[in-house]
């Protein structure tokens, strides 16, 4: 019975996805995809740290085969597309994982195409639209602000899980010192509370490459504690919009170029939790992963639409692998689809029950997401 609900839900969320059946009839027109990279190496392996994994490129592979078939049967692309300069767009952070994570998906996606993934820094240094800087008077404000003993406290379980596992013990202590980072818009921890972060990682991608096993209920509470950080930036509003603004222009302009049709943003776990915060996005909850809020390989869909009346609209979803199909290396594709969750804007009206936005009421939204340093951008 439980594995038959399963199926229903994946079936529900499944046709909110370039769906074809509406009270009035859409046209796709355009996609946007904001995606975090694929499986890597834990962040503790020495020189091959923060690497796509080999499961990592595959798994990205047949995501971008999924969307290959998704995008061709509502007639975005033909079979074996070749689009012409200017129609799609692959741009990545400047590191191993997020550059390869894009180049993977795009052999999936356009597999005769050659895509060009473009990136901006030399290898290994980060994109600003990615981890930007920001005011150090400002970056004060904003530790000051932050409440970690609230976010600390709501996690006790799951660290308790973590130390349990791996050994490492944390100073509760520790938690007041974090702080943003110097060299960029990013919550960096110290101490002790980096050390179990790190080994929460670690057994995570472990996990996902199949080395350990553990329980479904502890290994929710190891990837609650691997993306301890990224995660609090759901109850940190005003940080998220600073640290997601550069992002938040981007995706703008690629809904405003003339001409796009596909483009794939590919950073980390934390430009998705930005994004999803500064946009005000609503609670949503995420069936098939351990992991909460930003699954890895996860991607934030933004769907172009024309209407039957002529106008433009636009949709939003939210798309990842489940813990199962990654562990177990399922096949992606129309009958094996990855989740796929309909995301809704708080107060933001809809124009039809499958949350369904003018395109004008979500640029607006981006705009006014974008906060700069404290200063809200014009």
């Amino acid at each position: 019975m439980k594995k038959f609900l399963s199926l229903v839900i994946v079936f529900i969320v499944a046709i909110t996805f370039f769906s074809v059946a509406h009270a009035m009839d859409y046209q796709l027109e355009q996609v946007v995809v904001i995606s975090r990279h694929n499986l890597r190496n834990s962040l503790k392996a020495g020189d091959d740290r923060g690497l796509l994994t080999l499961r990592g490129g595959e798994m990205e592979t047949l995501m971008g085969q999924y969307f290959e078939a998704r995008l061709r049967a509502q007639g975005l692309f033909p079979k074996n597309a070749q689009p012409s300069v200017g129609e799609i767009r692959f741009y990545a952070n400047s590191y191993q994982r997020t550059i390869a994570t894009a180049k993977y998906f795009s052999a999936g996606a356009f597999p005769i195409a050659n895509i060009p993934i473009e990136y901006h820094r030399a290898l290994g240094q980060k994109d600003r639209v990615f981890l930007p800087p920001t005011d150090p008077a400002f970056r004060k404000m904003l530790t000051a602000e932050a409440d970690w003993k609230k976010t600390f406290d709501s996690a006790r379980k799951e660290f308790s899980t973590v130390e349990r596992l791996t050994g490492e013990k944390l100073n509760p202590a520790d938690i007041n010192l974090m702080k943003i980072r110097d060299e960029a818009v990013e919550w960096k921890a110290e101490g002790s509370a980096i050390k179990i972060g790190l080994a929460a990682d670690a057994l995570l991608m472990d996990y996902y490459d199949g080395k350990v096993s553990y329980s479904d209920a502890e290994m929710r509470d190891v990837a609650k504690i691997s993306s301890f950080t990224i995660n609090a930036n759901f109850d940190h509003p005003l940080c998220a919009k600073v640290f997601a603004s550069p992002m938040l222009a981007v995706i703008s302009d690629e809904l405003n170029t003339p001409g796009r049709k596909f483009s794939f943003l590919c950073g980390h776990d934390s430009n998705l939790s930005n994004v999803l915060t500064a946009i005000s996005v609503e609670e949503y909850t995420l069936p098939g992963t351990f992991e909460w809020r930003v699954p890895i390989a996860s991607k934030l869909v933004i769907q172009k639409l024309r209407g039957s009346d002529g106008n433009e609209y636009a949709r939003l979803s939210f798309v990842y692998p489940s813990s199962a199909q990654i562990v177990n290396r399922e096949m992606l594709n129309l009958d094996n689809p990855p989740m796929i969750v309909q995301l809704r804007l708080r107060g933001l009206q809809t124009v039809d029950a499958d949350a369904t936005y003018k395109l004008s009421d979500v640029l607006q939204r981006l705009s006014d997401a974008q906060i700069v340093d404290g200063r809200r951008v014009a």
